[in-house]
């Protein structure tokens, strides 16, 4: 049975092993390439989330996380390109473990 996400963003803290940024293409935009694949996408920052994406925090507690992945001030996980993600990342279902007891 597929969950409803809770933002934790536990799926997309080791996506730093399946996707890179390869450059930066404009101000919020950037080429990213699957490092299995080769594949390369472009993927926009979200504009309602490019003052999210400028702190980059993130990298000093997750290191292997997505470059797109980061928090609010609630402490819930965001993407930053959530409009132009990866096609990977639409084929994502969440299903957490359940709480135990």
């Amino acid at each position: 049975m597929v969950n409803s996400c809770r933002r934790c963003g536990t799926c997309c803290s080791y996506m730093a092993d399946v996707f890179g940024i390869m450059e930066q293409t404009g101000p919020f935009e950037y080429k990213i390439q699957y490092l299995i694949t080769g594949v390369q996408q472009i993927v926009t920052i979200d504009p309602d989330k490019t003052y999210l994406f400028s702190n980059t925090t993130i990298q000093d507690k997750r290191p292997l996380a997505c470059p797109f992945l980061r928090f609010d001030r609630e402490g819930l996980a965001l993407c930053t390109v959530h409009q132009t993600r990866p096609e990977l990342c639409h084929m994502y279902l969440c299903n957490p473990q359940k709480p135990e007891g």
